[in-house]
């Protein structure tokens, strides 16, 4: 069954153009990256803007809510050049030059390579396909969208000069403060459970399945409020009854999960355990492994939280924005309610947030034409 085929006749149905690229690492990962415009075209005095999605997540995380309300589809309205990535081991991204997907190897990243190559690569091959000079591009990212994006921007900060401007939403830095029952149990046994599932080379989480799709999607009906999913992300991510729409819901089981490493939930464990971003450490007595540069991430970026966000608490996103020196907005939205999983499934997430956004860009651009009409 051609997904991403149908993805993309999915957006043409609604009135957009929807093309499909292959954009390969430097490590030789194949990425699928979806691509969205107005039928007649982005507007030429507007900038391509990047969309990375969150952990377990896909391009689809963007689209899922709608026409009405999801910014892929809001960004491409207004004339934007809106290109979404799917990250290694997705979905859409199982692909590479030597290694299948039932390699071992093929599973062996963390986010640390999402950053390193992943971005880069598809930022490069945006800037090569749409002729936009460096330093042309906004990117969006979302929870894993963030880590991924601070790693490359302290890690080769010769990309922080082809990105104008960066929105951060549920920033993914700094977990030491995590408030989820679900993932605080994972934590608490991940010495058991991380070597088990070395040992018995369980590499890949919650790979994507039709079968898999069809079921939670049958277990979770919208007119079900209390459904199996709704009980799963609540405990999660944070509950929000006031914001829940279980059609958004059910359409995001849809697409996720959409496939991970383990090595990168791992990572993820580290920093929870530790307290610090930092790359991923192999071994307890392994070589000291030297912080991210955060204070080299000097990208002007807009950054968004939520105060109910059972995974990314306000204390650990105060924390690690002290070291960013170009921060244009910090920022708590949706009231004290707001959860991670609102960001990009909440009723009413387009005037709560991503009218926000859109202002924002369309501020930049302004300032931009006037620079570049006294150049």
């Amino acid at each position: 069954m051609a997904l991403t085929f149908l993805q993309i006749e999915l957006i043409s149905k609604y009135g957009y153009r929807g093309q499909t690229y292959t954009v390969t690492t430097a490590d030789g990962y194949k990425l699928g990256v979806h691509r969205i415009t107005r039928k007649q075209g982005p507007d030429p005095d507007r900038l391509p803007v990047l969309l990375v999605h969150g952990l377990l997540g896909s391009s689809a995380d963007w689209l899922v809510i709608g026409p009405e309300d999801a910014l892929a589809y809001q960004l491409a309205k207004a004339g934007y050049d809106v290109w979404l990535i799917n990250t290694r081991g997705n979905r859409y991204s199982r692909q590479h030059v030597q290694l299948s997907p039932s390699d071992a190897a093929f599973w062996n990243f963390t986010w640390h390579e999402k950053g390193i190559y992943d971005l880069p690569a598809v930022i490069d091959y945006m800037l090569n396909d749409t002729k936009h000079p460096a330093g042309q591009i906004y990117y969006i990212g979302y929870s894993e969208g963030t880590t991924a994006y601070f790693v490359m921007t302290s890690s080769r900060p010769a990309y922080n000069r082809k990105i104008r401007l960066a929105h951060a939403l549920a920033p993914s830095v700094l977990l030491d403060s995590v408030r989820s029952p679900v993932l605080n149990s994972l934590v608490d046994n991940a010495q058991v459970i991380m070597p088990l599932a070395f040992t018995t080379n369980l590499v890949e989480l919650l790979r994507w399945s039709e079968q898999q799709s069809g079921m939670l999607q049958t277990m979770c009906p919208p007119e079900t409020k209390r459904n199996p999913c709704v009980v799963l992300f609540d405990n999660l991510f944070g509950p929000n009854p006031e914001s829940l729409d279980t059609n958004a819901i059910q359409s995001l089981v849809g697409h996720c999960p959409s496939g991970a490493a383990v090595k990168e939930v791992y990572h993820y464990h580290q920093v929870i355990q530790n307290g610090i971003f930092r790359p991923y450490q192999e071994s307890a007595v392994d070589r000291i492994v030297v912080p991210y540069n955060l204070s080299a991430s000097d990208v002007p970026v807009h950054i968004y939280y939520g105060m109910n966000d059972w995974i990314i608490h306000p204390k650990n996103v105060r924390k690690f924005t002290a070291a960013l020196p170009n921060i244009r907005e910090l920022r708590a939205v949706g009231g004290k309610k707001f959860t991670h999983l609102d960001f990009i499934a909440a009723k009413r997430i387009r005037t709560v947030l991503y009218t926000k956004i859109m202002a924002n860009l369309q501020t930049d651009l302004v300032e931009l034409l006037r620079q570049l009409e006294k150049s």
